[in-house]
């Protein structure tokens, strides 16, 4: 994506202002996406990585419940724990300690054969998926406040 449509994008989610920006939420994820698919997520820049983890946990929640994004990303150590580091470093200690509650050993070889979680690990993560639900707007204005706060960073990513 050019600098110029990455700017247009922006401008516009900034128009429409917090309340719309899920009219936007896909076409900025997949800017992000294109341009870090092959990218080891320990070097995605932190305004990518977070809007994208952000954007799956909440997408996941919705779809199919958020067990299954953190089942997933299990397999990638520290993945998790970024997006903890990040989200208390920025003031978000609610959302850092709610996102925590999903995060169990999914990849341990005991459970590899079966897929027999604890049942309390499925609480845990309703609880979670109840927070998401709650607070979607809320989550909806902390994607749309990170790309206005990095409108910067993210303009970087455009190509000449």
């Amino acid at each position: 994506m050019t600098y110029n449509a990455i700017n247009e994008l922006i401008a516009s989610a900034e128009s429409s202002g917090h309340e719309n920006f899920w009219e936007y939420d896909g076409e900025i994820f997949m800017l992000f996406y294109d341009k870090f698919k092959y990218t080891p997520y320990a070097d995605i820049p932190d305004t990518a990585f977070m809007y994208m983890e952000i954007n799956n946990w909440q997408g996941m929640s919705v779809r199919c419940g958020v067990w299954q994004y953190y089942e997933s990303g299990s397999f990638q150590k520290g993945k998790f724990e970024r997006v903890i580091s990040f989200l208390k470093t920025n003031g978000e200690k609610e959302m850092a300690d709610i996102y925590a509650c999903g995060i169990h050993d999914y990849a341990n070889e005991k459970y590899q054969q079966n897929f027999d979680y604890p049942e309390e690990w499925f609480d845990e993560t309703e609880r979670v998926d109840k927070w998401i639900s709650d607070y979607e707007k809320y989550i909806f204005k902390w994607m749309y406040d990170l790309i206005i706060a990095h409108k910067s960073d993210v303009l970087a990513l455009g190509e000449a």
